[in-house]
């Protein structure tokens, strides 16, 4: 399937032209895409595909970076002597347990807490 063809409110744009080779099962997802009235035509569906794969990846950047930066804490916690041994069951279950009670607290204070209003 050649995307361009299906396009002909582009013919006349500015935007470039590319031919792409598709299997039959994402040509027949595109042609079902645009005959179920969701898309115009084959070069919305393609653009669409686009927009979600680079939101997509961009998520997956800054989701990156955060973890980065959580290491890095967690890592300048851990040089600082800021963390517990834990040497048994016990002390771990004992630990998991205040780090949840934490966390339920921190939820309660969030879901209390006043929304700003736009």
């Amino acid at each position: 399937m050649q995307i361009d063809k299906d396009c002909q409110s582009c013919e006349n744009s500015d935007m470039p032209t590319q031919n792409v080779n598709l299997t039959a099962a994402q040509a027949n997802f595109i042609r079902e895409s645009v005959e179920s009235g969701d898309y115009n035509n084959a070069s919305e569906v393609v653009r669409e595909a686009l927009r979600l794969l680079k939101a997509q990846k961009d998520e997956h950047l800054a989701r990156v970076e955060y973890l980065r930066g959580e290491f890095q804490e967690a890592r300048e916690a851990y040089e600082r002597g800021e963390y517990l041994e834990l040497s048994s069951k016990e002390d771990f279950d004992a630990a998991h347990e205040e780090v949840c009670r934490r966390g339920r607290e921190r939820l309660a204070r969030e879901r209390n807490a006043p929304q700003a209003s736009a």
